[in-house]
């Protein structure tokens, strides 16, 4: 057996079980653990992982920092096919003592592994006093742990509506043809994402142990930006009566329906450490609490109260920790479009106007245009019309 080998096996046994035994007796089988991989000869970026984090917990930094580091340099030498064998392989095989025969240790899956190292190199060059590194380790993180599933990955398009007032934002959209993200902190309502309450600094400080990394962890939450849309099927949001007041200037606004790509859908991994992706809420009146050691992506960023399902709600939710600014704009791919505007049941003739210039100024292909009017068989409906 190779010392790959053998740390597999060590890993193997340690893992074995674990969560059907005490906290006492995972933390005696992981001392366990470390003294039979501890001289081992292991080019495996989860052999010094497991080994920095053992160093870390023992105050012995120095070391902690060498193996983290020599971790990350081994995460850009990932082999990502699922058959691949050996060190670095994102399926952690193993020869068993026969020699000949294979055994898989079981793994979570390969970006949940890389966030973990880049997790642990945040905390520990934090305990060093390097802000900086620190902050970038922990981005790394919540890029990688920003892959979550989207329901909407299969799927080439996607049709989504977004309710706006008429200002200068929601035109500057239409002008430059972008979709401008916010601050997750922006909603307009203070439990929106849940994330916001449990990456404050002060409740973390509550939670954590040691708080010298507490303050890059936090400033690492700063960059997620989220966008609202309402899904529907045909044009069947526009008739919501309560989108139009609450979101669109008591119906003197507008609504674009847009067609987004699979590329706005979910965005490919890329060397900027930039991700976004389309999210559908779930909502809930169970009990949630934030004073948890950690929080999953869906409970962070897709989950809102019971009272708010009338909205229909999907998010794109943003990760760029190369943006600092609180709005931006992303502008459409060509396989995006604005494919219609409604304007609302008391939008203003020049509102209107407006509009439909800026679409004439910039020689495009015209979305189609409606307004929203009452029926006078049912005056608690709204149809719409074509302009």
């Amino acid at each position: 057996m190779t010392d790959f080998d053998r740390f597999a096996l060590a890993l193997y046994k340690y893992q074995k079980d674990a969560v059907n035994i005490g906290d006492n007796e995972r933390n005696v089988r992981y001392v366990g653990f470390q003294e039979e991989i501890k001289d081992l000869r292991c080019n495996d970026f989860r052999y010094h992982y497991f080994r920095a984090h053992y160093l870390w917990s023992v105050e012995q930094l120095v070391d902690a920092k060498e193996n983290i580091d020599k971790a990350i340099l081994l995460v850009d030498n990932i082999d990502y096919s699922p058959l691949s064998l050996g060190e670095n392989a994102s399926y952690l095989w193993a020869r068993n003592s026969d020699g000949c025969s294979y055994f898989m240790v079981e793994m979570p899956p390969i970006k949940n592994q890389i966030a973990e190292v880049y997790s642990l190199a945040g905390t520990i060059y934090a305990m060093m006093d390097d802000g900086q590194a620190s902050l970038k380790y922990y981005q790394l993180e919540r890029y990688y742990k920003s892959f979550l599933k989207s329901e909407f990955e299969k799927d080439k398009n996607v049709t989504v509506f977004s309710f706006r007032r008429f200002n200068e934002h929601s035109l500057s959209d239409l002008i430059n043809n972008t979709i401008t993200v916010s601050p997750s902190v922006k909603m307009n309502d203070p439990l929106d994402s849940i994330i916001n309450l449990w990456s404050d600094k002060n409740r973390l400080i509550a939670r954590c142990k040691e708080i010298k990394h507490v303050k890059p962890m936090s400033a690492s939450f700063d960059y997620y930006r989220i966008r609202a849309f309402c899904l529907g099927a045909g044009n069947s949001p526009v008739r919501n009566i309560l989108m139009w007041s609450h979101y669109s200037g008591e119906h003197t606004g507008f609504c674009v329906k847009y067609k987004l790509s699979k590329h706005f859908i979910y965005q490919e991994e890329n060397n900027e450490n930039a991700h976004m992706y389309l999210k559908r809420i779930k909502y809930t009146n169970r009990k949630i609490s934030i004073s948890v050691h950690s929080i999953d992506s869906d409970l962070a960023f897709a989950t809102k109260k019971l009272d708010w399902k009338y909205e229909n709600e999907v998010r794109l939710i943003v990760y760029n920790p190369n943006e600092s600014r609180p709005f931006y704009g992303i502008e459409l791919d060509d396989e995006s479009s604005i494919d219609s505007i409604f304007f609302g049941y008391m939008c203003a003739e020049e509102t209107i106007r407006t509009i439909t210039n800026i679409f004439l100024q910039r020689n495009v292909k015209l979305p189609k245009f409606y307004k929203m009017v009452l029926d006078e068989n049912d005056i608690y409906k709204l149809k719409y019309i074509k302009l």
